[in-house]
């Protein structure tokens, strides 16, 4: 069933209520929507996925459909964004490399080579780092859409 964003945002929202109250629940809530307002931003680039699980909210490349970033309620714990799941995969090793590297500087639970891409919105309750993750985010959206138009380049040149 289709979910608009509205609607995912308050479920997403419920769902945090559940552990946490009060001015946590504010900043937590005021990470969602930074994340919200930044993808809406960007409707070139990217969509709300509407088919997301419960409790997950998500947003996909328009052009190749991959969810871009997904944030997933988990119980007893702060949320958690997730970019280019699962793993990365569908990043360059470089690119992969510097989301690592930037979530590592932000957050006390240091990712390994093969952990997915995640950090807590507790961590992105703090300014500077959630200015990172979406600058990040967007370099990301412009390093992967370049690495796919040269593929693209270079597959069509092969044919011609």
């Amino acid at each position: 069933m289709s979910r608009t964003l509205p609607s995912a945002r308050e479920a997403f929202v419920t769902a945090m209520k559940r552990d946490s109250r009060g001015t946590e629940l504010a900043r937590l809530v005021a990470v969602l929507d930074t994340l919200i307002k930044w993808s809406v931003a960007r409707p070139q680039k990217l969509a709300f996925q509407d088919d997301s699980g419960a409790g997950v909210l998500a947003f996909q490349c328009v052009d190749s459909k991959e969810v871009c970033w997904s944030a997933r309620v988990v119980r007893g714990d702060a949320p958690k964004l997730e970019i280019y799941p699962p793993s990365g995969r569908s990043l360059s090793p470089e690119t992969r490399a510097k989301v690592v590297e930037t979530l590592n500087a932000h957050t006390r639970q240091a990712l390994t080579e093969n952990d997915r891409l995640r950090i807590g919105f507790g961590a992105l309750k703090n300014a500077t780092a959630l200015a990172a993750v979406t600058a990040l985010l967007g370099e990301t959206l412009t390093a992967n859409g370049t690495a796919k138009v040269a593929t693209a380049a270079t597959a069509a040149t092969a044919t011609s």
